[in-house]
């Protein structure tokens, strides 16, 4: 009785383990015949992309707006409330959290 299930268990190990092998060298055979195929066609169209200096109306509205919106959420992120900081210090996950981490070292 304990052997059928440990037989089946194993078959089935023995199952996965061979499609897991499986998908690892078709992912790793689909990768390099990717970049076979990117090495060639890239160099002539990365000389024609930095050699076009025209730009559309459209295309410098989005960059400055990118740029604008990029500044404006770095400004804002590097000011802190320091009522934020003492709520989190005074906040009773903080304490559960400092719990379990002394409970999982055993003391």
């Amino acid at each position: 009785m304990i052997g059928d299930g440990l037989y089946v268990s194993l078959v089935g190990l023995a199952i996965v383990f061979l499609v897991l092998i499986i998908l690892l060298v078709s992912i790793t055979f689909l990768n390099l015949l990717e970049r076979k195929k990117g090495i060639v066609g890239d160099s002539s169209e990365i000389s024609e992309k930095s050699s076009n200096k025209d730009f559309s109306s459209l295309e410098l509205t989005a960059a400055l707006v990118g740029l604008s919106l990029a500044l404006g959420d770095k400004k804002s992120t590097n000011t802190f409330s320091s009522e934020s900081l003492i709520k989190f210090e005074n906040s009773s996950w903080k304490a559960l959290g400092q719990q379990r981490l002394f409970k999982g070292r055993g003391g």
